[in-house]
């Protein structure tokens, strides 16, 4: 990895670490300032990778990924509702650029049997989260969270289906698998927190989930095939 990208995703974790002590103390000004600094690193570092390696299938998709998740972190920051469809828009493309960029082919068939377990946990965890939206005043959400849900899945599904992909080093297959499943966990806090109970420890975790998932996609421009 070149020397610059390791000060960049440095610099990023740097950011990150203030970032998560700003959400334990309630520091909103604080936040303002370490959240969108944080990905910014994240993508210049990737940015760098990227070069350094030849802009592989998957950086090519990746950066924009970083991109619209640092537009997406800024919109959901802002103190008022009325930007959080506008955040949720941002991800689900920066979702879909991780999909496409993990996906150069169709999935293997021998993948496909992940789908039912990933069916299986979607039914009972997102059924929870759709009440709480019912109950929140916003029913106008419902569908953009359903839709949401459903491609963050195909990205967990893309990551987990690289162990199916002959091309893929056991390196980059680890850290995929890690960045799709913290990325899971992270914004399946967010919606809970967002939509059935809140929770200051959650909101912690799911910053700390969050940013190690985006370091480690933005590592995998560096080993993906």
């Amino acid at each position: 990895m070149p020397i610059a990208s390791v000060w960049a995703f440095g610099i990023g974790m740097a950011c990150a670490l203030l970032n998560w002590i700003a959400v334990a103390r309630q520091d909103r000004g604080l936040v303002y300032v370490v959240k969108p600094a944080t990905l910014a690193a994240f993508l210049v570092g990737a940015g760098l990778l990227a070069h350094s390696t030849g802009w592989g299938w998957a950086a090519r998709w990746f950066l924009p990924a970083l991109g619209f998740s640092l537009l997406g972190d800024v919109l959901l920051m802002l103190p008022t509702e009325r930007w959080f469809l506008p955040g949720l828009l941002a991800f689900l493309v920066a979702q879909l650029c991780y999909i496409v960029g993990l996906n150069p082919t169709l999935p293997p068939a021998a993948s496909l049997a992940l789908v039912v377990a990933i069916l299986v946990m979607d039914i009972v965890v997102l059924r929870p989260i759709i009440a709480g939206v019912r109950r929140s005043g916003a029913p106008e959400l419902r569908a953009p969270v359903v839709v949401y849900g459903a491609i963050l899945s195909l990205t967990f599904f893309s990551g987990w289906a690289t162990w199916f992909r002959p091309a893929w080093q056991p390196a980059g297959r680890v850290l995929v698998s890690i960045g799709v499943t913290l990325f899971l966990a992270s914004d399946l806090m967010l919606a809970w927190t967002h939509f059935v109970r809140r929770s200051r420890t959650l909101n912690v975790l799911i910053m700390v989930t969050y940013h190690l998932a985006q370091l480690a996609l933005a590592g995998v421009i560096g080993v993906a095939p």
